[in-house]
């Protein structure tokens, strides 16, 4: 018996807090495709992303919000990245 993870997924996926633009595409026997949608020189370009169990997509979620979370620190600072 399968159990019914949507909303499960769905509540870790309402965390995301980044600029970053994700999409649930599927969840099919309790497998969560995400997909990011990306564009590089105008062309899309998107990413998918599999997930076997909702730990594994909540660890997903906190490493992407940790990243947004040191870029806008870095743009807050005084120092330039760059420099």
């Amino acid at each position: 018996m399968a159990l019914n993870l949507e909303p499960v997924y769905q509540e870790i996926f309402e965390k995301f807090k980044t600029r970053k633009k994700f999409v649930i595409r599927s969840v099919e026997n309790n497998m969560l495709t995400v997909e990011q949608d990306e564009e590089i020189c105008g062309q899309k370009e998107p990413k998918v992303f599999e997930f076997k169990s909702p730990r594994e997509f909540e660890e997903f979620v906190r490493v992407e919000n940790q990243f947004e979370a040191d870029i806008e620190k870095q743009l807050q600072g005084n120092k330039m990245p760059y420099r």
